[in-house]
């Protein structure tokens, strides 16, 4: 389902809250049930990630339904200005919510839910497409999704490298860069990196973007990786703490000889040495 509207002034009263909302005043009829979404909204030429809402809101005592949207990751002020909403997935029906911090409790809840069981769809182009469940997007055919891989190095110039966990569903026990993981809904790429760095290896690092890349590998009859890969690098002497959920064990290294390692490793690591 795609929605189109201009942008006009409500009552604010989800950015007290910290979700500001853009609501549309519609040029067509709804004819969808009632609730939230999750939904990729198109805006001057870009895709952004969302939440919209269609229903009565209570709070306000509302007599009919109205339609808004969540931007994640948006600050700009955008009244009057058209926007495009494609409704991907339904997230639950309204709740009869009369106060802020319910109306709060709820989007968090709301947005948690989309951040924890799904990742971010993308064209070649790395333009957002939509959401995809963790494990469903890895099925063969997989679908392309974002991620970012994290090098830390050490002041010697050597490669903190990290063997995966043998519960790791993809290449288990094969060597890899420091960390890396699919970036969620609702996170920068640049968070995914800092996230994932800190539960494998237990380490804060300022990183910096390197390059990002894109490929396939199928690992199963059954699963494969398909990604555009954003990588970043860092520096520290820190010693990892690692998760073994995570990771089983780790290494320093200035060649990259003799072990097994992920088929994401190198392309990764040559981008960093022509960037």
């Amino acid at each position: 389902m795609v929605i189109s509207g201009r942008v006009v002034e409500g009552e604010k009263a989800g950015r007290t809250i910290g979700f500001p909302t853009a609501n549309l005043k519609l040029n067509q009829k709804l004819k969808i049930k009632p609730g939230v979404y999750a939904a990729v909204c198109a805006l001057s030429g870009q895709n952004y990630l969302g939440l919209a809402y269609y229903g009565k809101r209570y709070i306000f005592g509302d007599k009919v339904n109205s339609f808004e949207v969540y931007l994640l990751n948006f600050k700009q002020n955008i009244y009057g200005k058209k926007l495009t909403v494609r409704l991907t997935d339904f997230i639950r029906g309204p709740k009869r919510l009369t106060t802020l911090a319910a109306v709060k409790k709820a989007l968090t809840n709301d947005l948690k839910r989309l951040s924890d069981k799904k990742v971010i769809l993308v064209n070649r182009k790395d333009e957002i497409q939509g959401v995809g469940d963790l494990i469903k997007v890895h099925k063969n055919p997989p679908k392309l999704h974002r991620a970012v891989s994290v090098f830390i190095f050490n002041s010697k110039g050597e490669l903190l490298v990290q063997q995966r966990s043998k519960f790791k569903p993809l290449w288990p026990m094969n060597w890899s860069n420091t960390s890396c993981t699919n970036v969620r809904p609702g996170e920068t790429t640049l968070a995914a990196a800092g996230r994932c760095l800190l539960r494998e290896m237990g380490l804060k690092v300022k990183l910096k973007f390197k390059h990002k890349f894109i490929y396939q590998a199928k690992y199963s009859r059954n699963l494969s990786e398909y990604e555009v890969d954003s990588v970043f690098t860092g520096v520290t002497n820190a010693k990892p703490k690692l998760n073994p959920k995570e990771a089983s064990a780790y290494k320093y290294l200035s060649r990259f000889e003799g072990l097994r390692f992920t088929p994401w490793f190198k392309p990764a690591l040559s981008g960093i040495f022509k960037s």
